[in-house]
């Protein structure tokens, strides 16, 4: 059975930053899966959304799908979503060879997410959530507010400074576009711990830690009574 990718975006968005909409389909099509194993200490966070009993995830800009089959084999119902098509087919046969199934969602997480409001127990976004300018990722953060439940478990990481190799142009204070190399194009964000967990200020944080002086990880849970909308 082929699994479906449910489509729900369109490429008719105007904005300075969703002129890098090919890059990382690019990167699918020429590299293929890219990444094969989970984030370290992925079993963490597997042991923590079952510690707070979430069963729904969203694997938010799930690529080629490494964490959303991770999740599935450890019991959760997940959903991923992207907005690179090719890294979604690669998720959707990734999960068709291990027999498994997700549903996979064609969207672009820079606007609002296609789901309703307080629908998953669990979320998590690795390396993502950067990839715009500040205001697009507050609006971002808000949108992972307003869809996950109270008691909901939130994990995000995000790179640790900005990269230098071929060079960068700064577009506005902490936002950098690389001029070179397969993100050339793409907006990076530079969030130091406390600016990102200043995005979710309706969150308890479990952890705010800086893992392998590469990324800057966030584990925190949705308090009661905090749903946020644009």
């Amino acid at each position: 059975m082929r699994l479906p990718i449910l489509l729900r975006y369109t490429l008719s968005l105007i904005s300075s930053d969703h002129n890098d909409l090919p890059v990382w389909d690019q990167i699918f099509q020429k590299e293929g899966r890219v990444f094969l194993e989970p984030f370290a200490r992925f079993d963490e966070l597997v042991e923590a959304f079952k510690l707070h009993r979430c069963s729904k995830i969203l694997d938010l800009g799930c690529g080629s799908g490494r964490h959303t089959v991770g999740l599935v084999k450890q019991g959760f119902r997940v959903v991923g979503l992207d907005n690179a098509p090719a890294g979604l087919s690669l998720a959707r046969r990734w999960l068709e060879q291990e027999r498994l199934y997700a549903p996979l969602v064609l969207a672009d997480m820079r606007q609002p997410l296609p789901f309703p409001d307080e629908v998953f127990d669990g979320l998590l976004s690795t390396q993502v959530i950067h990839h715009a300018r500040l205001a697009t990722v507050i609006r971002t953060a808000r949108e992972i507010t307003r869809v996950l439940k109270p008691g909901g478990v939130l994990f995000v990481t995000v790179p640790v400074g900005k990269k230098t190799k071929g060079g960068s142009e700064e577009i506005e204070p902490h936002t950098f576009i690389p001029l070179a190399g397969s993100e050339k194009g793409l907006p990076h964000h530079i969030f130091s711990p406390e600016e990102l967990r200043a995005l979710f200020p309706q969150f308890e944080v479990l952890d705010l830690s800086v893992r392998g002086a590469k990324v800057i990880a966030l584990l925190a849970v949705k308090q009661a009574g905090s749903t946020q909308s644009n």
